[in-house]
């Protein structure tokens, strides 16, 4: 017998009705927060209406649990300094020039000065495709970091060959593990730190747990699922030592105020270096001052350098496209501690810059 839906209205609540051969009665609430009722062809409306009051504190007891988990769906600004997490680490983006970039989009690692995404002027400017440029880079990270923990995932299964694959597609699930076509992740995932991702994929496949399960359902409520604003500036932010609002661009801190916790811009009182919980409590935290971290001393001892094809070249504070080199900042100087600010190493100065080599960043 074919399935039918009608729709009644109980208290407050839209009830779809779903009649087949079944010869009892049920209800269920789905992710979307829909309450269906399950009966025979002779169900009727009071039969429903029953049935939903006598369940009405379990029902409503789902979709409590259903917006509680429910994911946040942020929404990303196209524009530099954005943050996207990349198995678990956070990238900021920057917008770069088509001239000196010939990719839509490249991933770079740095440690001094975090990781970054550099996405072309003319992606950027068209909104759909930077959606799209980036929901692909998150399939291929994730299908790059699934050729080398799969095997060792496998072992713990029953099939030593077990398919895995990120889609691009997924809109309603996280994961889909299917009998011959395997185990399908949804694009987003790969913005969890690797330790929840495998945990994700543990309780799809019903292995024992290696995480905790309540800090899995957090981050999964925040993963960016592909919203986007378009870029209010397209160009490259110029060297400036403050932001136009006053407040730290990542985490919104005011001046004089401390970093909050997970802000990739705060540095570590101790290191100097990005802070990211090196040091237990909050021991290692920074003031906001207004100013970016570093690029004060960039000024002042004139560390700057402009993008050429395949990195970066030293060059001088009015050169077209000119940036702080903070990477050179951190090679040719020193924390210190008691200033809480970089000092040239005594080896180092005067310093000068070379125009001879450019400087390679490894993608």
């Amino acid at each position: 017998m074919a399935t039918t839906d009608r729709t009644i209205r109980v208290g407050t609540t839209n009830v779809t009705i779903r009649t087949s051969n079944r010869t009892t009665l049920g209800v269920t609430v789905t992710q979307h927060g829909n309450v269906i009722v399950h009966g025979p062809p002779t169900t009727t409306d009071a039969d429903a209406t029953a049935l939903v009051n006598r369940r009405r504190s379990w029902i409503y007891r789902q979709l409590a649990h259903l917006a509680k988990t429910a994911p946040d769906d942020p929404l990303k600004k196209l524009v530099p300094g954005t943050g996207f997490d990349v198995l678990g680490r956070r990238h900021r983006l920057r917008i770069v020039p088509d001239i000196n970039q010939n990719e839509p989009l490249i991933q770079l690692r740095s440690i001094p000065t975090g990781s970054w995404l550099h996405i072309r002027c003319s992606t950027a400017l068209k909104t759909d495709e930077a959606r799209r440029t980036l929901i692909n880079f998150y399939a291929d990270t994730g299908l790059e970091w699934l050729e080398v923990n799969l095997p060792q995932i496998a072992a713990k299964t029953p099939n030593r060959n077990l398919a895995a694959t990120f889609s691009t597609r997924m809109r309603t699930a996280w994961t889909r593990n299917h009998t011959s076509r395997g185990l399908t992740l949804h694009r987003a995932t790969a913005q969890l730190h690797p330790h929840l991702l495998r945990e994700l994929i543990h309780r799809t496949l019903n292995l024992h747990t290696i995480a905790n399960t309540h800090d899995l359902n957090n981050a999964l409520r925040t993963l960016w699922l592909g919203r986007l604003t378009p870029p209010e500036n397209t160009h490259p932010r110029p060297h400036s030592t403050s932001t136009t609002s006053g407040h730290c661009p990542d985490c919104s801190a005011s001046p004089a105020t401390f970093h909050t916790d997970r802000c990739d811009i705060a540095r570590c009182a101790h290191t100097g270096l990005q802070r990211a919980h090196c040091h237990p409590g909050n021991t290692c935290n920074t003031i906001w001052t207004g100013q970016i971290p570093g690029r004060a001393e960039c000024t002042e001892y004139g560390f700057y350098c402009r993008p050429v094809p395949g990195g970066y070249e030293p060059c001088n504070a009015d050169d077209p496209d000119a940036m702080h080199d903070l990477n050179r900042l951190y090679r040719e100087c020193r924390w210190d501690r008691a200033a809480q600010r970089m000092i040239l190493r005594p080896d180092t100065w005067p310093p000068h810059a070379s125009r001879d080599q450019p400087r390679k960043v490894r993608p």
